[in-house]
């Protein structure tokens, strides 16, 4: 279900944006990326929980996380903060071009990549692109797909956009380079957790195949933190300690003990104190997996694919 939509839903992203190219007012990065949230509500039955903060932020940020409650410790988790920001399009004579307006937003300019890096012990920082569909462009044998939705690791926007950059810094061709699909942070295997029960639920989906009808086993996601981690790192190549540049590299990193706050939303408890300190829209990924469990590895390595 989950990579489904990551395939499915940036295609939508693109048309959406491109319906706004003929308007006056744009589609802000907030918009889309509520859609997004908005497009995982009805998967909590997979172990996918979606909360909204009671006070919008702005900027179009939001935080996923990762979470394994049944390891030892007090169960591990890794979080992952998204920083959106939208193409937008520069008309010139001979055509034009796209680039992201706001890549280097802050006080001073470019602090707000800064501050996620800064903020990477305690959160893997990622921006995400929204491209309209005008903008998109199919893979070739040295470049990823611009596709309605793409992920760059923050680390390589936080050296370019340190003080302000120019518009040639900002093209969508400048960081093309760089772009993951979102199918990268959404697509895991699955596996089965219990038996299918003998009476199922009213909210079932009931399955006919020659006759006999049957409920799927409960399943679980792959997307234990160490996997999620294994596969950022192995995306981002973090063998040296730091880059040509001396900036310290970034590496995403499980933590144990998960905090109060998400236990209770992963049990369907947040409560009204919850949501007031809620500082963006986070979606939480729960995975009944454990690192003993006898299909890890096997699991493990099918994300690796």
């Amino acid at each position: 279900m989950l990579c489904e939509l990551a395939h499915s839903f940036p295609p939508r992203v693109a048309e959406l944006l491109e319906r706004d190219r003929s308007l006056t007012r744009n589609f802000r990065e907030e918009s889309i990326t509520d859609v997004l949230m908005a497009s995982l509500v009805g998967l909590e039955p997979f172990g996918i929980r979606v909360d909204f903060p009671d006070e919008p932020t702005t900027g179009g940020d939001m935080e996923w996380i990762f979470a394994a409650p049944l390891e030892l410790n007090s169960g591990s988790y890794l979080r992952l903060v998204l920083q959106a920001k939208r193409a937008h399009f520069t008309k010139l004579k001979a055509g034009g071009y796209w680039y992201y307006h706001h890549l280097d937003y802050g006080t001073p300019k470019g602090d707000q990549a800064q501050t996620l890096v800064n903020a990477a012990g305690t959160a893997f920082p990622i921006y995400i692109f929204y491209n309209p569909t005008s903008a998109l462009a199919a893979k070739t044998a040295t470049l990823p797909a611009v596709e309605g939705i793409n992920l760059v690791f923050a680390h390589h926007v936080a050296l370019v956009v340190r003080g302000g950059c120019g518009k040639k810094a900002k093209k969508i061709d400048a960081w093309r380079k760089h772009f993951m699909p979102l199918s990268d942070i959404l697509c895991w295997p699955t596996t089965f957790v219990a038996a299918a029960p003998n009476v199922p639920p009213d909210d079932a989906t009931l399955f006919a195949i020659n006759g006999d009808a049957f409920t799927l086993p409960k399943m679980t996601g792959a997307f234990h933190p160490d996997i999620i981690a294994e596969r950022l790192n192995r995306k981002l190549d973090i063998a040296p300690v730091q880059d040509s540049s001396g900036v310290d590299r970034v590496a995403a990193r499980p933590t144990n003990q998960i905090p109060l706050d998400i236990r209770r939303a992963i049990a369907g408890e947040v409560s009204a104190k919850d949501r007031r300190e809620l500082r963006r829209p986070r979606v939480i990924l729960s995975t009944q997996m454990k690192r003993s469990d006898p299909d890890f590895a096997q699991l493990q390595e099918l994300s690796r694919r």
